[in-house]
């Protein structure tokens, strides 16, 4: 879920219901859970959503999926989402490799007789799936959730890295060739889910890399991952740069209202960069929520366990290893009580952080940087 913030929200694991939900897969192999998956979607027509807002791995993952239904079992299926495609690199990869994905409020649900969900679960908070519809279907590689249990097939790997792995993975195991904008396709999701297979990445993502890459269009991929940005990108970013203040060993920053939340989980991967901090939260206003990602250099230290813990009572969040994010819902909240929870969240941060004592300081300097140098 990169991560934008509506990339990141990926909600807490219940111990119980993890093992349950994988106990469901476990002990089948590819070729079995594809023959599941066949008896499925087998003369149904198919849906397939991803999380809202989709990343990389969430859109190739659920193309790839729409590729395996339609060439394998010559069924019929569509790719949606919720929210938007808003970063201008997730734009740029629908549009370069051709990707036929839908809007979810475009799509009439009643033309459907099975929903799938990529990269995502039912009730995780950030995906589009009404509560009262069941996903037969789920691939995730995310913390299993007690909702998953009634899917009739739910392949979740916490040893992956990508959803687009498991796909891969899928691909191959039917026999299906697999063409280069896929291949393109699946190779960004991996790399960007890994944050260039270093984050997360596993013996599994790197075998799905090395397959894919003799295939990859690396021109386009070159496109994708440099796009032209409009104003507001740099308007935003110089906004946080300047907002940013750190404490300690951490920075925190609010970006306030955003037209693209996607900046928070960019500006949280940016700002870890700072060698003189161990960790970084980034939070952001859209019109109905308060979104924010959470980064750790600390292979020790939850990401996951520290968002859930910075909202509680308040919204959802989870992640894994050293990426985490979430939201609070605010529709219908006066500015004086957003103010108050926005305050509420920077002090939980700091204290669990252990820098509630830390000094202020910003970031950048106040005064304008010298122009020559002597």
């Amino acid at each position: 879920m990169e991560v934008a913030a509506g990339e990141e929200a990926y909600f807490p694991p219940r111990p119980q219901a993890a093992g349950a939900a994988r106990r469901k897969a476990r002990g089948m192999n590819n070729q079995e859970k594809l023959d599941r998956i066949g008896q499925i979607v087998s003369g149904k027509r198919v849906l397939i959503l991803t999380h809202n807002n989709p990343d990389p791995d969430a859109i190739a993952a659920g193309w790839a999926l729409e590729y395996l239904i339609r060439k394998k079992w010559k069924g019929s299926a569509e790719l949606a989402y919720g929210g938007l495609i808003a970063r201008a690199e997730n734009r740029a990869m629908v549009r370069l490799l051709n990707i036929d994905i839908k809007p979810l409020d475009s799509v009439d649900l009643r033309g459907f007789d099975v929903f799938a969900l990529v990269d995502t679960q039912p009730r995780a908070g950030n995906n589009s799936l009404p509560p009262h519809q069941k996903a037969s279907i789920i691939i995730d590689h995310h913390g299993a959730r007690k909702s998953a249990l009634k899917s009739d097939l739910g392949d979740i790997r916490l040893r992956y890295g990508s959803s687009a792995t498991i796909l891969t993975e899928y691909l191959l195991e039917a026999g299906l060739p697999i063409p280069r904008a896929m291949a393109t396709a699946l190779f960004l999701g991996i790399k960007t889910d890994t944050q260039n297979l270093g984050r997360h990445a596993t013996e599994v993502d790197y075998n799905a890399a090395r397959v894919l890459y003799p295939k990859v269009q690396l021109k386009k991929l070159s496109q994708i991952e440099n796009p032209d940005l409009p104003r507001d990108y740099f308007l935003d970013f110089d906004r946080g740069l300047h907002d940013a203040r750190v404490y300690g060993k951490v920075i925190f920053c609010d970006l306030g209202y955003l037209a693209n939340t996607d900046m928070v989980a960019l500006m949280a991967d940016f700002l870890l960069r700072f060698a003189e901090v161990s960790c970084t939260f980034v939070m952001g206003m859209s019109d109905s929520r308060l979104i924010f990602s959470l980064r750790t250099k600390r292979a020790n230290q939850n990401a996951g366990r520290m968002a859930r813990r910075l909202v509680k009572g308040l919204g959802t969040a989870g992640g894994h290893g050293r990426t985490g994010g979430g939201q609070v819902p605010m529709e219908g909240v006066s500015p004086d009580r957003a103010e108050k929870t926005r305050q509420s969240i920077q002090k939980r941060f700091l204290k669990y952080a252990r820098q509630e004592n830390a000094r202020e300081e910003k970031l950048l300097p106040d005064f304008p940087l010298r122009t020559s140098i002597t």
